[in-house]
């Protein structure tokens, strides 16, 4: 356990040093290319492979299930704790966001894959699950979420429509993920019943393999060590989703009947930090960008110390 998160530390720390020797802009454009590459290449080409090779039961929705109910049930508590500290509300929103959505693929699948190594797909399995239930509630759920507050700041709240446009908005970029058209191509083609051809799964395989170094040069590339000041609702947001997230998705993931291995995976995914996808929500919405930057910078961070305790204290 420890090798695996002193490995990936490694790789961050290599990321950090790279924006230190690049500079800001460079970094910036560094990882967003690598951002691209990720969401538009590699990770689509694992989901591919996976599905189409991983044997399938009934984990195949018993995960996303889990994963919906207890990202959602994470949220409620997340609005109930926040409703009582005295907040502006574009502060209040994002930090909501931060509890409440976790980081299931740039961080959660390298973390799997060193937690499970004789299990390599099977792993990547749970956190293409994990994600693709994930991202598309962040951007429904997550969004109307964020806009309530923002609605609840202003004295004359906007109609219906204009509520729900950039909801709309959003629904539209959940059909245009990538990782979702290649999940539905790949359940299509191992349905049909058709062999895929040996250099098609060479080249997913070449290509899947890429996605956790640098999805963790990435992050490394991403931090940003600045003042903190008020760090009272931070760390109250990355308590909601690194302590009790896990602790209300076990709880869920059991009485679906999750079956091991795949239980202690998702339980883990619900361990992970902050998702760095709420970021582009808030700024779309104008929610307070640089305490959620700030709230996922703590979260990351002390998640090398709690994913091992998470995993100790409730899987054994």
């Amino acid at each position: 356990m420890t090798s695996v998160f002193l490995s990936l530390a490694l790789i961050i720390g290599i990321g950090s040093l790279l924006r230190l020797t690049l500079g800001e802009a460079d970094s910036a454009t560094a990882r967003r290319i690598i951002g691209l590459l990720v969401l538009q290449v590699l990770l689509p080409a694992l989901v591919f492979r996976v599905v189409v090779q991983v044997q399938s039961g009934e984990e195949l929705w018993r995960i996303p299930l889990t994963m919906l109910l207890g990202t959602l049930a994470t949220l409620g508590l997340a609005i109930a704790l926040f409703s009582r500290i005295p907040l502006a509300p574009a502060e209040k929103g994002a930090l909501v966001l931060a509890s409440s959505f976790g980081n299931v693929t740039y961080l959660g699948l390298p973390v799997l894959q060193g937690l499970f190594p004789a299990l390599g797909l099977q792993a990547a399995k749970v956190a293409v699950l994990c994600e693709v239930t994930t991202t598309p509630l962040n951007l429904s759920v997550g969004l109307s979420t964020g806009a309530r507050y923002l609605r609840a700041s202003t004295p004359a709240p906007p109609g219906l429509r204009a509520v729900l446009a950039p909801a709309w908005r959003m629904a539209r970029e959940i059909g245009q993920m990538p990782a979702l058209w290649a999940l539905l191509i790949g359940l299509i083609w191992r349905g049909s019943g058709l062999a895929v051809p040996a250099l098609l799964l060479q080249a997913t395989n070449l290509l899947g393999q890429a996605v956790s170094g640098l999805m963790m040069l990435s992050l490394g590339l991403g931090l940003r060590f600045t003042a903190l000041a008020r760090p009272g609702p931070l760390l109250l947001a990355a308590a909601v989703k690194l302590v009790l997230s896990p602790v209300l998705i076990l709880v869920i993931a059991r009485l679906v009947q999750l079956a091991p291995p795949y239980l202690e995976a998702v339980v883990m995914e619900g361990a992970m930090p902050s998702q760095l996808l709420t970021v582009v929500i808030a700024e779309r919405l104008g929610l307070n960008g640089e305490r959620l930057a700030l709230a996922i910078l703590i979260s990351t961070g002390a998640s090398f110390l709690t994913l091992p305790l998470m995993h100790r204290i409730l899987l054994g």
